[in-house]
This record gives C-alpha cells, sequence and structure tokens, in this order.
C-alpha cells in the first residue's frame, strides 16, 4: 500500500502504474533498477526518467517531435485557451448598467449573455466526435474561426436576442479550447511533463476569466460594452492565423504503427535467410517513413483517423459514465468551476450592494484572481512535474497515478475564501478582505484543477477527452441553469448565506478526492478488466490473481 493507496486484487500490472524513474531509494541512497534497461529515458536533467509513454521510431510521432515544434502548438493553445477564458465573463461588471440599457432585471442580462454556455455545453460532445474522426487541427481552426466571428457579431447586436444567437455560436467556438487542449497534451507530452503544462493551460483560462472583465469594465464604463468585443475581436483574428500556421496534426496511431513495425521486423528476419545483407539493408531503409514537411502539415485535411460513424464516435464517451473518474473530475474540476464562476457573474450584485462600486471599480477586483493564479502557477508548475518523480523514487522508481491528488489539498484554500468572505462580510470587511479571499478562490481551482486534469490523462490516456467532455457538459449546464437565480440568490438571500452555501458545496466537492486517492488504483484496475465497456482502454492482460 503505497503511501496509503490499496493496492489491487486482481491485476499483477495494473495500466497507469509505471517505471518512472531508473532510480529508487534504499537508505537515503540512489539505486539503479535492473529493470529500467532497455526503455528510453528523457535528457538533460530528466535523463533519469523513464518515458511514458514510450514513444516509437517514427519521426511523425509528436512525441518525437523537437522541442521548438511542441512548444509553439502549446503556447499557441495557451494564448488561444486565454482569449477563450475571457469571452464568457467579460461583460460582467457591467450587468447592472446593461439591464438598465435594455430595461430588464439583471438575471435577464446574465442569462442572455449566459446562452455562451449553452452553446458550449451542447457542443463539447459533439467537437469531441469531430477531433476523433478528422483530428484536432481542424477543430481548432473552426473553433477560433467561429469565436472570431460570432465576436464581431455580437458587437453589432442591437438587441438581446441578437446577444443570445451570437453567443450561442461563441460557445460553440469555445468547446474545444475547454476540453481538447487536454487530449493534445497527451499527444506531444510525456507524463513527467504534463504536470506543469496543464497548469500553465489552467493559469492560462482562468486569467481570461479574470482579465477579461478587468479590462472590459473600464470598456464599458467609458465607452460602451460593444467596445469590449471589437476590442477583443483584434487578438481572436490574430489567434487564428496562429493556429493555421503553430498547431499541426497532433493525432498518432501509435500502437498501429508499432504492431507494423513488429511485423517488418519479422518479415525482414525471414527474407535475411534468403538474400544478401545489402538487400536486407535495402529493404530496412525503405520502410523508415520520411520526415513530413513544414508546407504538408499546414493542410487543414487530412483525412479520417478512424473507420467509425460520427453517430458512433458521438455515443462513445456515455459508457465513461460508469468511471468513478468520471464523477471525481466532475465534482473536483468541473463544480469548482461552477461555483468560481459565479463569483464574476455575481460579482456586479456584490459589490454593488456592499461597497457601491461602478463598473470599472468592479473590474478591478479581478485582480485578486490574477494574483491567486500566478501565484499557482509559480508554486505548482514546477512542483507538479517534479514531485511526482521525487514520491516514484521513494517508491522503488514506481510512478501511481494517484500521486497527483496530494495537490487536490488546496482546494481548501476555496473553502477558506468563500467562508472568509461571508464571515467577513457579515463584519463590515474593506474589499481588500474580499479581493484576499477571491485570491485564494483562484489558486485553489488552478492547483486542484490541473491536478484533476492531469491524473485523467494518467488514468484514460487517449479516452481522456470524452471524460473530460461529459464534465464540462455538465458544468456548462449547472452553470447555464445558474444565470437565471443566481444575482436573484444574492439579492433575496443574502451576500453571507450565498457564499456560505458556495463553501459548503466546495467542501462537499474536496471530499471526493479522498476515496479516489485510496480506491483510485482500483478503480483503474476496474476500467481494464472492463475494457468492451471502456471502449479504447488497455485490456488487462494479466490473469486474474484472486
Amino acid at each position: 500500500m503505497p503511501f496509503g493507496i490499496l493496492e489491487d486484487r486482481y491485476l499483477e500490472n495494473v495500466p497507469g502504474t509505471g517505471l518512472l524513474s531508473d532510480q529508487r531509494i534504499v537508505h537515503g541512497h540512489e539505486v539503479a533498477i535492473d529493470e529500467a534497461k532497455g526503455l528510453k529515458r528523457g535528457t538533460g536533467k530528466y535523463a533519469h526518467v523513464v518515458l511514458i509513454p514510450q514513444p516509437s521510431d517514427d519521426p511523425r510521432d509528436p512525441l518525437n517531435w523537437p522541442r521548438w515544434k511542441k512548444e509553439a502548438c502549446f503556447w499557441t493553445l495557451a494564448f488561444a485557451a486565454s482569449l477563450d477564458g475571457a469571452l464568457s465573463p467579460m461583460v460582467g461588471p457591467g450587468y447592472v448598467l446593461l439591464a438598465k440599457q435594455f430595461d430588464v432585471s439583471v438575471d435577464n442580462v446574465t442569462s442572455s449573455f449566459g446562452f455562451i454556455l449553452l452553446g458550449l455545453g451542447i457542443f463539447m460532445l459533439v467537437q469531441n466526435a469531430l477531433a476523433v474522426k478528422f483530428g484536432h487541427r481542424i477543430v481548432y481552426i473552426i473553433s477560433v474561426s467561429l469565436m472570431f466571428i460570432s465576436c464581431i457579431w455580437c458587437a453589432l447586436s442591437p438587441n438581446l436576442a441578437s446577444i443570445r444567437a451570437s453567443r450561442l455560436f461563441q460557445g460553440f467556438g469555445m468547446s474545444a479550447l475547454q476540453s481538447l487542449v487536454a487530449s493534445t497534451l497527451e499527444q506531444i507530452y510525456f507524463v513527467h511533463e504534463r504536470g506543469s503544462r496543464t497548469v500553465i493551460w489552467s493559469f492560462a483560462i482562468m486569467a481570461g476569466i479574470t482579465l477579461g472583465p478587468l479590462i472590459c469594465s473600464y470598456v464599458i464604463q467609458n465607452l460602451s460594452w460593444e467596445f469590449g468585443f471589437w476590442f477583443v475581436s483584434i487578438p481572436l483574428g490574430l489567434t487564428v492565423i496562429m493556429v493555421f500556421f503553430f498547431v499541426p496534426e497532433t493525432t498518432f496511431k501509435r500502437e498501429d504503427v508499432m504492431q507494423s513495425l513488429k511485423r517488418q521486423n519479422s518479415d525482414q528476419g525471414s527474407i535475411e535467410k534468403s538474400i544478401a545483407t545489402s538487400d536486407v539493408e535495402s529493404v530496412g531503409d525503405s520502410s523508415q517513413p520520411a520526415v513530413p514537411s513544414y508546407l504538408s502539415q499546414l493542410k487543414l485535411w487530412h483525412g479520417t483517423f478512424t473507420s467509425e460513424s460520427l453517430w458512433k464516435i458521438f455515443l462513445r464517451p456515455f459508457p465513461f459514465l460508469l468511471s468513478p473518474v468520471t464523477y471525481f473530475l466532475f465534482l473536483s474540476h468541473g463544480m469548482q468551476t461552477v461555483w468560481l464562476s459565479l463569483v464574476p457573474l455575481c460579482s456586479s450584485t456584490i459589490f454593488t450592494l456592499e461597497y457601491n462600486f461602478d463598473a470599472a471599480q468592479i473590474g478591478l477586483t479581478n485582480l485578486g484572481g490574477i494574483v491567486g493564479i500566478v501565484l499557482a502557477m509559480a508554486v505548482t508548475g514546477p512542483l507538479n512535474d517534479w514531485g511526482v518523480v521525487w514520491i516514484s523514487k521513494r517508491n522503488r522508481g514506481i510512478y501511481e497515478p494517484e500521486f497527483r491528488l496530494i495537490f487536490m489539498i488546496s482546494m481548501l484554500f476555496g473553502v477558506f475564501g468563500y467562508v472568509g468572505w461571508a464571515v467577513g462580510n457579515d463584519h463590515h470587511m474593506p474589499w481588500i478582505g474580499a479581493v484576499a479571499c477571491i485570491t485564494m478562490l483562484n489558486f485553489s481551482m488552478v492547483v486542484s484543477g490541473s491536478a484533476a486534469v492531469a491524473y485523467l490523462l494518467d488514468t484514460h490516456g487517449p479516452n481522456a477527452l470524452h471524460i473530460l467532455a461529459l464534465s464540462n457538459f455538465g458544468k456548462n449546464m449547472v452553470l447555464y441553469g445558474s444565470t437565471f437565480f443566481a444575482n436573484g440568490m444574492v439579492l433575496s438571500r443574502g451576500v453571507k448565506v450565498s457564499l456560505l452555501i458556495l463553501g459548503s458545496c466546495q467542501a462537499f466537492c474536496w471530499l471526493a478526492s479522498i476515496p479516489m486517492y485510496i480506491f483510485g488504483k482500483r478503480v483503474r484496475s476496474f476500467i481494464a478488466r472492463h475494457h468492451q465497456i471502456f471502449r479504447g482502454e488497455l485490456p488487462a492482460q494479466q490473469q486474474l490473481t484472486k
């Protein structure tokens, strides 16, 4: 039972558990592990790290891409994700002003702009199927193009009906950058590299969520809400160009290539018995795939990656409703995002009631969120990957994905943030105290959210995008429903009761990480032993040992 994780009683080798370090700690000294011989390792300071997954020898394998190519792809998607995060709450500080402009209630304005959540949830499952069938690249390009076009549409909208329609299509475009990026990280990075990249991705989204309302609040105060969408359409247009040039296709059937190479080696062995060595060398050279040119990777259409119908792929995520990991991710990542997203949605009401802030001042409260996510990235970015290697060394070099869940304890910062804000508000806390509580909420979200997503990637691999799509679908449906009554709840029940409700929900969601950590290895065994249900998961090759 390594570090409190229960061993499985059925499988000898549980998928997800693997040799991550070629060294282990014995009585305080590093000792080499014989099982690591013959396995590919990292380079530089990661020279002792065994690569998971083991890359193929094919130059087209994204795991074999040069560093600059991986980083260009990742940082382009991170920049796009920050704009993605900004689009949803950017008009939040001006909801009270907009309610007066359109002569409707604040909840009516919130739900109208909240149509983006409806589109985001609906298209989450659709883009998932499109990515599996046609690849990631074309989905990314369509997504950022939709965001760009619908942003201009929203700026030109004369009424709430047009705003609802434009925001619906904005949600369609945003979906890929909130779930598909996790799958891309799984395709181009090794296990020991994913944690820090997941933190940066979460940071990018959270930075957009906090900076968007901050910048847009000044635009609304001094110009108009329409100009906010005109301004954000400029970097979105740049993003379309960047995605076209720097995000190549990352889908690669590594298992098929490995099996093909094994067959070629077997055939080559039989040929060696009957032909000369020179002939064998020519056969080996002809079978080596060529490195694709940069221009060839710019094409939008790469064919299909599976013969399965779109309808069957669309239905593929639903069996994962039987996986406990799905509910863990929904509670620890999805619902935590809901509670945090309600803060900017209701900030206009809260800070207007308690401190009589105008739109610009309400926007400035998001600086607390920026501080929180910067601290989270600075502290846990490098610690996330280094920490699991450090723990693995002390576990005979063996890596368990549940090691990621140690960082879930940061969700308690969110509990302290909500409860502290509620209690402080009841004692007439100055506005800086409320901003400090927002800092804790964002710190909690980035650290624990990235740990939950990294755990998902390590446990479900290529099928992680299905679970993330289900979680994000449920999250956005809950959040969209909340837009109809969230501000009304603050007005009727008061700020203190509303924040205490959110704090209680945060605490309940944190409790889900405890059984997941303890029983996670048995859950992975259950998934492996029922690969007919969880399609695409690694089947249990070993005999049952019970």
